[in-house]
Order: C-alpha cells, then structure tokens, then sequence
C-alpha cells in the first residue's frame, strides 16, 4: 500500500488515493466481527448516546420534571405550550438541584460514548453507575416534593434500555476480543 500510494503521489492524486482506502477499509467492516461490533459501537454512540444528552439538555432547560408541558413530552422537546410549574412555596428550593442532577445526567452520556468508543470499560460501567444513581436521586428527590414520580417511568426507562445495549456491547467486546470486559461491571 506505501508503494502505491507513492505512485498516486507521483500522479498527483493522493487523497483520492487515500479516500479509496477509506471506502474499500468501511466496505469490508460488515465482513468482519470486529468491524460489525465497531460499527455497531459508532451507531450506539453517535445514534443514541449523543442524541439523549441532547434531549436530557433540552429536558433540563425546559424544566423537566418540576414543569409540566401541556404539549407533553413533545412540549419539553420543542420547547413549546405553556409550562406549569409543579412545585410549591415550601419545594421551590429543589428547582436548582433537580436541574443540575438533569444537566449531570446529560453531561455524563458523552465521555460515556467516548470510552465505550475507547473500549474502557471500567469508566464505562462506573459511568452507568452513576448514571443509575442519579435517576435514583432524581425519583427519591421527585417523590419526596410530592411530585409525581411516573413522570420519571419513561426517561428511567431509556436509561435502563440503553444501559442494557452498552451491557450487550460490553459481552460482545468480551466475546471477540476476550479478557475481562464484564469483570468491570460487577
């Protein structure tokens, strides 16, 4: 490959060169199990991880879980319909508590797709245990202000689907390239 690429020097086209490896190199990931199990890494980091810190972000500075939408979750989303405040006079201290363990819960999904993409899965799994008990704060926090705490079932319940994925990626990471992946999860 050096010797052809100093050929597509000498003709003047080596980024073409170059981008033709890089085509023919994503081609053949599919054929390959570490090339399935990176490309599938790619797609749980950047289809999903990403994505959610985005939504928990906007979640966050809506008002989410001590505001209501009236658009419902779309409300929260788009930002739209009116917002109705959840709290009363003697709860209204926990507003900035409730944001900041929503930011932190945002927060902490991106160096969780980076070192899922890095393959540490001690960050990892400590990152979800983390992430476990922020939602857990969150409920305890909610529950005790008398608010409702169902608001929290679905948001819980992503986490916990998605905290399933990194664990079957955590197997599979174990399964192809072997060691002790899963010994950071216990």
């Amino acid at each position: 490959m050096a010797a052809e690429f100093e050929a597509a020097q000498e003709d003047g086209r080596p980024f073409r060169f170059a981008l033709g490896c890089l085509i023919g190199a994503w081609r053949m990931m599919p054929a390959h199990a570490e090339g399935r199990f990176v490309l599938a890494s790619y797609a749980l980091s950047l289809g999903i991880l990403i994505p959610m810190a985005a939504m928990l972000a906007l979640a966050a500075a809506s008002g989410f879980p001590f505001l209501a939408a009236s658009d419902g979750i779309d409300g929260y989303l788009s930002g739209g319909g009116a917002h109705v405040l959840l709290l009363n006079d003697g709860s209204l201290f926990l507003a900035p508590s409730l944001t900041l363990l929503m930011m932190a819960m945002a927060a902490l999904h991106l160096p969780l797709a980076w070192w899922m993409l890095d393959g540490d899965w001690d960050r990892v799994a400590a990152a979800n245990r983390f992430g476990a008990a922020i939602a857990m704060t969150l409920a305890i926090v909610t529950s005790c202000a008398t608010l409702d705490p169902t608001r929290l079932l679905l948001p819980i319940a992503v986490l916990a689907a998605e905290m399933g994925l990194i664990l079957v990626l955590t197997l599979w990471h174990q399964h192809i390239f072997g060691g002790d992946a899963f010994g950071a999860f216990n």
